[in-house]
């Protein structure tokens, strides 16, 4: 299924020693990789979980903002959510595009029980973050006039 490679499984590749957006980066990948048209999976899993990454920390930024009553103007909230977007995307290469051979192999090893416990976790994450991101936007956020 996937190119066998030299790597082995050390103690930092090991099956019980299992990341939170690593297993969403192989799930989104193992999605993406059945599409017949999508020639990087690879590359499209890891733009998508940044974007839902960013998505979180946009749905925390709306909350706080509203709690906190913060008023930013437009230019420095789009500076800002430009700085996070780009931080994500150079953090979560290094820690997920660059290792996803190793990642791939890592769950691509899992149990079958586990591969599905995984993929619900997987599910439930996503849907939560596009349901938290869209109620907290229509509901918190005021449009100035």
């Amino acid at each position: 299924m996937f190119p066998t490679l030299p790597i082995t499984l050390t103690h930092t590749t090991n099956p019980n020693n299992l990341n939170m957006f690593s297993e969403f980066f192989f799930w989104m990948y193992s999605y993406l990789r059945r599409i017949k048209t999508n020639d990087t999976p690879a590359l499209n899993g890891y733009i998508l979980i940044c974007l839902f990454q960013f998505f979180n920390l946009g749905t925390i930024w709306v909350m706080t903002n509203y709690f906190l009553r913060i008023n930013f103007e437009k230019n420095i909230a789009v500076y800002i959510g430009l700085s996070t977007i780009f931080i994500l995307y150079i953090f979560n290469y290094f820690q997920l595009y660059a290792k996803r051979e190793v990642i791939f192999i890592k769950y691509e090893a899992l149990n079958q029980k586990r591969k599905i416990k995984g993929q619900i976790y997987f599910w439930i994450y996503i849907l939560l973050s596009l349901i938290l991101l869209f109620l907290s936007a229509a509901n918190l956020v005021k449009l100035k006039q």
